[in-house]
């Protein structure tokens, strides 16, 4: 492969105390919980909007929010937070209630009474806008992080790709929540990626359709006689949800590929559209409920269950998920699924309970970086237990760990490994974060 060198002197644009990259859900716990902290934040994102898989890739609800056993919440802070700022819940109602695991209709139907933890593509955008300029943060839409600069253990400075060029940010410290672990890797942070990776996956919304618990099978039904029949290929679920009680936002689009290859990135786009459209037009000529249905959407994005996994001071393990081991540096609970999609089987997959379990700080610090957090599904796990911490919740609540870490970290000019664990943990808990499980656990 030839080369072309270059050389160019870069423009410092800023120098905040905490640098987010990325402002999906871990980003925005990141940013928020470091400008409440006292730091000044900077938080840029490839996108003109904050949300990420909520915005990004059209999401519905807080994955990973409640223990399925109870419908108790695991994921407190923000993720209370951001309920209320969409008027889910009234304000200081969000612990007290218990809630469906998701919206998807396949697991509305088993608790129907419960509260599902909803969100909506433009509410939430405007939640998150609100939240972030509320919080002292300066957010900097369009604008793709490109490279880093890496000065003995430390992050000096990160390249920005926006309008303006390129252009350098040179923060006190960093928080990766790029979801790929893009800042770690180029950091040169050792990172592991599984032989094969969970698909990605197109969501789109479906207009002028009223979804219903029997409307859900039927669909099911149409996939599977059109697989059988060669009209389509691989799917999964599908897992309907509605954002108005008029619409339906499908996940059910597989497609294998690495995120972090831009050409299996692009066919995932590409193969996605064709294959919602198929599923699309196959409902409309089979159920007369789709008879005056609208494709309104899909993306903007196609978006990754996996893909980069930092190799952090602790590795969290399937093990420690099913044994609901407690971590002395517990910073977030998680109770999702252990939700690993398989790449080459169609329909619904086997997805085993677990109980609430602890995810520790260790698992936020890359190795050989003392300035560098990584949040979301990035952090430091097996490919299997990412396959349940992978999730919105857990990805917030990492976040505002993170966020809260390091603003500490630049108020006492140290390193991540310097925080104390103690007061990082007495400060997540003021701020109604859940570290204990016993909560989730009791019954209702």
């Amino acid at each position: 492969m030839s080369t072309v060198p270059y050389s160019k002197s870069l423009k410092v644009v800023a120098e905040p105390d905490v640098l987010v990259c990325g402002t999906g859900l871990a980003g925005i716990g990141a940013a928020v919980a470091a400008g409440r902290n006292g730091a000044s934040v900077m938080a840029v994102d490839r996108m003109g909007f904050a949300g990420g898989f909520f915005t990004n890739v059209i999401g519905f609800a807080f994955d990973g929010f409640v223990y399925e056993g109870t419908g108790k919440p695991v994921v407190g802070g923000l993720v209370f937070e951001m309920l209320e700022r969409m008027h889910v819940v009234e304000p200081g109602q969000a612990p007290h209630l218990s809630y469906n695991v998701n919206g998807d209709f396949t697991e509305v139907e088993k608790h129907p009474d419960r509260v599902i933890p909803r969100t909506d593509p433009e509410l939430f955008k405007k939640a998150a806008d609100d939240i972030l300029t509320e919080s002292g943060v300066r957010p900097l839409f369009h604008s793709q992080v490109a490279d880093v600069i890496v000065e003995g253990d430390r992050i000096d400075s990160v390249i920005i790709s926006n309008k303006d060029g390129l252009v350098a940010v040179r923060p006190k410290n960093v928080i990766d929540a790029t979801g790929d672990g893009d800042v770690a890797a180029w950091a040169g942070c050792p990172y592991e990626k599984a032989e094969t990776l969970q698909p990605m996956s197109l969501h789109f919304r479906i207009g002028f359709v009223e979804l219903t618990f029997e409307l859900r099978r039927k669909c099911a039904a149409v996939l599977e006689q059109a697989k059988a029949a060669g009209r389509i290929g691989l799917y999964g679920g599908p897992w309907p949800a509605t954002f108005s009680g008029r619409d339906i936002y499908f996940n059910v689009i597989r497609t294998p590929g690495d995120v972090t290859n831009p050409d299996d990135w692009t066919n995932a786009e590409i193969q996605g559209r064709r294959d919602a459209w198929a599923m699309f037009e196959l409902w409309k000529e089979a159920l007369p409920e789709f008879r005056d249905a609208y494709f309104l959407t899909s993306g903007p994005t196609a978006g990754a269950r996996e893909s980069r996994r930092i190799v952090g001071d602790y590795t969290l393990t399937g093990d420690d998920i099913r044994q609901a081991k407690r971590q002395y540096d517990v910073v977030v609970l998680g109770a999702w699924r252990i939700d690993r999609h398989p790449v080459q089987e169609t329909g619904y997959h086997h997805m085993p309970m677990v109980p609430p379990y602890d995810i520790p700080y260790r698992t936020l610090l890359p190795q050989g970086i003392d300035n560098l957090w990584v949040a979301g599904r990035c952090h430091s796990a097996t490919s299997e237990a990412l396959a349940s911490s992978r999730v919105t919740a857990n990805a917030m609540g990492m976040g505002q760990a993170a966020g809260t870490a390091a603003a500490m970290a630049t108020a006492t000019r140290g390193g991540s490994r310097d925080v104390s664990i103690t007061e990082l943990q007495d400060r997540l808990v003021a701020a109604h974060a859940i570290l204990d499980p016993a909560s989730a656990m009791a019954p209702s």
